[in-house]
């Protein structure tokens, strides 16, 4: 795995990169995110819209997904002067009062023609079978963009910002919990990290459900990107693992229930998310294999565990990974109906690991990914 490289193997022209990126309270003075004194300089905005586009044309990525934008028509104007024509939002910030914004959105600029575009709502019936209020609702819209890729044709692109580990419960919902001094404290923050890992779960389960529902009707290939605010592994993201336990006695589907296990699993499979990581990993042992197997190296093959995927986000001294690019069965190339594979993965951690102060002072706290796939010919 690269991390941070400079430097790139040749790839065909067939290669396509796609980056997620939560640019970290992007707003262009005067106006002022959550606070009256959070307001850029006119040299602060000007360092991070620098930063952000030198980043862009090192990397020069053909889709990006954004979180954090409180100023969308700055964002489209800036990558509209590196060549991306195209740029879609589905939402916009919270003027809370004056010139002091909230609840930033998401949004995707491509290369390629965005030919669609939607607000991915949860289906209302559900939100009541969960035990949901009936004012459920994401806590950042998600967007779907289909892109027109060359080659490769129309792909869902999904950008998403989950619900933070941010209390979800503030003085409002809960004037008095029965408590003083430290008890109240501790009692505060174990609800608040509670309400909010039920809406993150539920977003992530609700989510999955409108992707199948597309993925049933276009038959599209998909790739979701974004900061998730949790790490893969969590159970509350459980929805994007697909780690399937399939019981006969559970396939209702006559159709489904007449094949064999290998037909069965390729067919579950083919409404799967992947991760990218995973895949280009996968992708990479097996070409060690390949050329061992090929110049009968004496050399034993690296029998070690690949190093520890880069953290994406750091709190304190501990790093997380929160940021992450999944795709569909297409980009497989264990699949059946696979049309490309995963050929590079990048985490560009430079400005958090090795910050240049007047460089990176206002860039943004998390680390860009980048997957790079081909198509296949």
């Amino acid at each position: 795995m690269v991390v941070d490289s400079e430097l790139s193997a040749p790839l065909s022209p067939l290669t396509f990169h796609v980056v997620s990126i939560n640019l970290f309270n992007f707003i262009q003075p005067p106006n002022a995110f959550y606070d009256f004194e959070n307001i850029y300089s006119d040299e602060q905005w000007q360092k991070k819209c620098v930063w952000l586009s030198d980043f862009i044309q090192q990397h020069s990525p053909d889709v990006i997904g954004f979180q954090e934008v409180f100023s969308p028509d700055a964002l489209a104007k800036l990558v509209n002067s590196l060549g991306y024509e195209h740029f879609a939002v589905v939402d916009a910030p919270e003027l809370v009062s004056d010139y002091v914004y909230r609840s930033p959105v998401v949004a995707i600029a491509s290369k390629y023609p965005i030919i669609e575009i939607a607000n991915v709502v949860p289906d209302s019936q559900l939100v009541a079978q969960l035990g949901l209020s009936d004012t459920f609702a994401f806590s950042r819209k998600p967007l779907r963009a289909t892109v027109q890729l060359p080659v490769l044709g129309p792909c869902d692109c999904y950008v998403i910002h989950l619900k933070s580990k941010r209390s979800g419960i503030n003085r409002d919902d809960l004037a008095e919990s029965g408590l003083q001094g430290a008890a109240d404290f501790v009692a505060r923050q174990v609800l608040g990290s509670w309400a909010s890992s039920l809406q993150r779960g539920s977003e992530a389960a609700l989510l999955c459900h409108q992707m199948l529902i597309r993925r049933q009707r276009s038959q599209h290939p998909f790739m979701l990107m974004g900061d998730f605010n949790d790490t893969l592994r969590s159970e509350l993201l459980g929805a994007f693992r697909h780690q399937l336990r399939v019981y006969r006695n559970d396939i209702e589907d006559a159709e489904l229930a007449k094949l064999g296990q290998t037909a069965l699993m390729s067919e579950l499979h083919q409404n799967s998310l992947f991760d990218s990581y995973d895949l280009y990993l996968a992708a990479t042992k097996c070409n060690a294999t390949l050329a061992q197997d090929e110049f009968e190296s004496s050399v034993a093959l690296d029998d070690e565990p690949h190093p520890v995927r880069p953290p994406t986000h750091y709190y304190a001294n501990s790093g997380s990974v929160l940021d992450y690019i999944l795709v569909s069965s297409e980009f497989n190339p264990t699949q059946q109906q696979n049309l490309a594979h995963v050929v590079d993965y990048q985490t560009f951690d430079r400005h958090l690991v090795r910050p240049d102060y007047d460089r990176d002072r206002n860039s943004t706290d998390h680390a860009p990914v980048m997957m790079s796939f081909n198509v296949r010919s």
